[in-house]
């Protein structure tokens, strides 16, 4: 629009203005109105041309599912570690000392001779003998998802002698 009267207010100035003698300002403001008078005669007749081309086509939508894919991480087992005490007889030969007493004939005075033995004794230490890692990894595999979707598809039916053309880009357009 600005155009229109911007090339109206110029045709004014140099045509009613400066040709006809009427001031500059007069044939300015004069050639603005004929500008604007233009513009909207020409809008209207392309909204016109516009509007019976609109009313022959028509339209309709088609439309597709898609999918959307997520993972979610789910709880899918649990493992329980402790240590458990085994109790295990176990037997072992020491070999241990004592003293005995001998006696001989011979004198009869009496004798005290103090006698001795080894004992055994058994005592117990925890003593590490082995040691056990434990860690989580990552497996990474691949997992095939199977899932129908539904798409819309375009079909026409031909009654009477209607000319029906396919375009090339039509591939979804079905008889």
């Amino acid at each position: 629009m600005g155009k229109f009267i911007l090339i109206g207010a110029i045709i004014g100035v140099i045509i009613i203005g400066w040709i006809m003698g009427i001031s500059i300002s007069l044939g300015l403001i004069l050639g603005a109105i004929v500008g604007a008078i233009s513009f909207f005669l020409v809008s209207t007749r392309n909204n016109d041309s516009l509007e019976s081309d609109r009313s022959t086509e028509q339209t309709i939508q088609l439309r597709e599912e898609q999918l959307d894919i997520k993972k979610d991480r789910v709880q899918t087992g649990e493992v329980k570690i402790h240590k458990e005490v085994v109790e295990e007889k176990k037997t072992f030969t020491i070999p241990v000392r004592r003293e005995e007493m001998v006696i001989e004939a011979g004198s009869e005075e009496e004798l005290r001779i103090p006698l001795k033995e080894e004992e055994v004794e058994i005592s117990k230490h925890p003593v590490q003998v082995n040691e056990v890692s434990i860690s989580k990894r990552q497996i990474e595999e691949m997992e095939q998802v199977k899932e129908t979707v539904k798409k819309e598809t375009a079909h026409y039916d031909i009654k009477g002698d209607a000319d029906v053309r396919e375009e090339e880009n039509a591939t979804e357009l079905k008889q």
